[in-house]
């Protein structure tokens, strides 16, 4: 399970040591320990270590005070057949205090914008970006999300990866992720996005597609 680490303020990480930044895209209120409840940002953030191995960080932002607290896994570092289960369990763990999540993709992004996430992700030592305020939906006479709400889980933090193949560079794929269709050429319509998955679907597919991509660090 995951636990608060008061050693940690933050992890320092290189863009190449990146496996995958899982994004909240809303501000729930959360009751930390021994502080009152408070707005938060969220991260899972998972990393290669240079024994081989992964390890898997949930991280809190406080913007108010601009603290960090971050949560481990009772396997600091785990093996490439523990790693699926244990992001399954911190993405449900962020879902639980009521955050809605997002697949950056990380490893389909090209090189600058993946130094720019990073220098960005609180738990790396950057600074956060503003999450879009809830706006009025005029049309339909009543107030939506500026995000649209996406389900995470298994299809959250796999599925929606457009996974590469294996490799030492990660070309672009055309998958979608998280409700976000990818583009499509011109004239041509642009895929309905899948639905919602539950965190505790599993898919055998997305397992292999999971594994290549360990395996290609």
């Amino acid at each position: 399970m995951f636990h608060p680490e008061p050693s940690l303020t933050w992890v320092p990480a290189t863009r190449e040591q990146v496996v995958a930044i899982i994004e909240g895209i809303n501000q729930p209120q959360v009751s930390i320990t021994g502080k009152p409840p408070q707005t938060v940002t969220g991260h899972l953030c998972a990393l290669r270590n240079a024994n081989g191995t992964f390890s898997i960080y949930v991280a809190l932002h406080v913007p108010r005070t601009g603290e960090n607290v971050v949560y481990v896994h009772d396997r600091r570092q785990m093996t490439l057949e523990e790693y699926r289960d244990i992001e399954i369990e911190g993405l449900q763990f962020l879902e639980s205090m009521g955050f809605m999540l997002d697949n950056l993709n990380f490893r389909n992004l090209a090189p600058e914008m993946q130094e720019q996430t990073v220098r960005r992700i609180p738990l790396f030592g950057g600074r956060p970006e503003p999450v879009a305020p809830a706006v009025p939906a005029t049309a339909a006479g009543r107030t939506v999300l500026g995000m649209p709400a996406v389900g995470a889980g298994l299809a959250a933090g796999q599925a929606g990866m457009g996974l590469p193949t294996m490799g030492a560079s990660f070309p672009t794929v055309s998958s979608t992720s998280l409700g976000m269709p990818a583009a499509a050429p011109a004239g041509q319509q642009p895929p309905a996005p899948s639905p919602p998955v539950s965190g505790a679907a599993r898919n055998p597919r997305d397992d292999a597609a999971l594994a290549r991509l360990l395996a290609a660090f």
